[in-house]
C-alpha cells in the first residue's frame, strides 16, 4: 500500500517506517491486552481494557525511543505518557469493537472527552472548519492540563491513530489522520483520515493507492490544509469498497 501525500508531508522520507511502527505498536498492545485476559480466566473484559488502555501508549513509545526526535511527555492530568514524534504527538483510541461503525462516525472515547483530550484539540488539532470547542469553554479542571501542555510548541500537530479491536478477534483495522472535536461527545469530522495496513498484512501485495482526504463531497477529492496551506490529495482508500461521504462524521 503505498504512502499518500499527507503522509509524506507530514513525516517525510520516514513516513513509511513510521506507519510500520504504529502498526506494530498497536499489534504487541493487542497482543498483550489478549494474553492478560486469557490469564485472568475470567469472563469479564477488565483485563483486557486495563492493559490495552496502557499498552497502547507505551507500544507507542517503544516502538519509536530508538529516533533521535521523539519526546515522551506525561502531560498533568494523564495517567499515560504521549509520544511526540518531530512534533507530531501520536494520540491512539479505539473507535469500536467490532466492524459495525466506520471510521467517518468514529467518536474518541466512550463519554464526553477528558479536559486532556480537549486540550489537545484545541491547542494541536487542525484549524476548524464548524464550530470547535474553544478554550474558554473546557471545564476550570480542564485549565492545569491545557497550562502543561504549554511545553509543547505551538505548532506541535496532532495526529490521531483511530482503530477497532476486541478481545476475540484482536485487531481488526487502524487507521490514522488529523480532524476537530466537534462537541462535547467526542464527534470528530476528520479533515485527513487514511487506513494503516495491519501488521499481518505487511507482506501482503499492495491492490491500490492508500491515501483518502476527506473534505466537501464524496470521497477523494483534493484538499488544501487550513493551517499550512499545504495541497493535499488522495485515492479511495482500499479498505472501503464505497465512497464514504463526509457529512457522517458529525454524527455519533
Amino acid at each position: 500500500m503505498r504512502m499518500s501525500q499527507w503522509a509524506h508531508d507530514t513525516f517525510g522520507q520516514r513516513a513509511p517506517l513510521i506507519r510500520q511502527g504504529v502498526a506494530e505498536a498497536l499489534s504487541v498492545a493487542l497482543e498483550n491486552a489478549r494474553d492478560a485476559q486469557k490469564v485472568a480466566q475470567t469472563d469479564h473484559l477488565h483485563p483486557f481494557g486495563f492493559t490495552l488502555m496502557s499498552r497502547k501508549f507505551e507500544a507507542l513509545a517503544e516502538a519509536f525511543e530508538d529516533m533521535g526526535d521523539v519526546r515522551v511527555v506525561k502531560p498533568g492530568g494523564s495517567q499515560h505518557e504521549l509520544v511526540v514524534l518531530d512534533g507530531k504527538l501520536l494520540f491512539p483510541f479505539r473507535y469500536a469493537k467490532d466492524r459495525s461503525l466506520t471510521v467517518m462516525s468514529a467518536r474518541i472515547g466512550d463519554g464526553r472527552p477528558s479536559a486532556l483530550v480537549q486540550a489537545l484539540f484545541n491547542r494541536f488539532g487542525p484549524e476548524p472548519r464548524m464550530r470547535q470547542l474553544a478554550m474558554h469553554d473546557l471545564p476550570p479542571h480542564a485549565v492545569p492540563v491545557a497550562e502543561a501542555l504549554g511545553d509543547l510548541p505551538d505548532d506541535t500537530r496532532l495526529v490521531l491513530i483511530a482503530y477497532a479491536a476486541n478481545a476475540h478477534a484482536g485487531l481488526l483495522d487502524a487507521w490514522w489522520g488529523e480532524a476537530e472535536l466537534l462537541d462535547r461527545f467526542g464527534s470528530l469530522r476528520w479533515h485527513q483520515c487514511e487506513p494503516i495496513p495491519l501488521a499481518h498484512e505487511a507482506g501482503a501485495p499492495a491492490s491500490g493507492d492508500s491515501a483518502a482526504a476527506f473534505d466537501q463531497g464524496v470521497l477523494p477529492m483534493p484538499e488544501v490544509n487550513a493551517r499550512t496551506g499545504s495541497a493535499r490529495s488522495g485515492e479511495r482508500p482500499v479498505a472501503e469498497a464505497t465512497p464514504i461521504r463526509p457529512e457522517a462524521a458529525g454524527g455519533a
